[in-house]
């Protein structure tokens, strides 16, 4: 590695550590340390790495979404949960469902949020998972276009709650929104400009 490049990364963890210090300040609050990237097991199924979202990414994306008291929140690739930290914060009375593919992480998700009552965790293929009754779904960029093809399936499926939406977080594949005329895309600007993300709504 050459030294200018060395140079650049120690000068982003540098700029990146103040904002490190305070996701672990709130990881903590509900039971544990979330930070770090896992190898996901299950590339071959159409699935991405697990990562963590940043909590100050996360109240423009749900105020985007105007989420309301009956609204039930699912967080499609819930990851280590970090995300359902922010909600059990931001919407503590809400029914919150994440769904996980990776039954190690799942389970250990499960039981670090098992003291909450509204929040359950399901683990297996999110396409075939999808709660009827959901109405906000929450993806940061969980798998490739085509888990995404069959999650606009089951999202389109008959008996789904007609006034759901999606809050898509770095939306690598938010053109298959964009070509469907089912859809209609409204872009989300982070002021951290940190992930291109976008609310997803079905036209009436």
């Amino acid at each position: 590695m050459s030294a200018r490049r060395t140079l650049r990364l120690a000068a982003r963890m540098v700029l990146r550590t103040p904002k490190i210090a305070r996701n672990a300040v709130r990881d903590l609050r509900y039971g544990g340390l979330l930070g770090g990237t896992v190898k996901t097991r299950f590339a071959h199924l159409g699935a991405h790495d697990v990562g963590n979202v940043d909590y100050e990414d996360l109240p423009p994306l749900f105020a985007a979404a105007e989420v309301r008291p009956d609204d039930v929140i699912v967080d499609v690739g819930a990851g280590k949960g970090r995300s359902i930290n922010w909600l059990l914060d931001r919407y503590p009375e809400n029914r919150i469902v994440g769904i996980e593919l990776d039954p190690e992480i799942a389970r250990k998700t499960a039981h670090r949020l098992r003291r909450f009552g509204n929040v359950t965790i399901l683990c297996g293929d999110a396409t075939a998972l999808l709660p009827r009754e959901g109405t906000v779904f929450y993806l940061f960029n969980p798998f490739d276009a085509g888990v995404m093809r069959r999650f606009i399936d089951a999202f389109l499926a008959e008996g789904m709650r007609p006034d759901r939406r999606i809050v898509y977080h770095n939306c690598k594949h938010v053109d298959l929104f964009r070509d469907d005329p089912r859809f209609a895309v409204e872009e989300i600007v982070l002021p951290s400009g940190s992930f291109r993300s976008a609310l997803v709504r079905l036209r009436p």
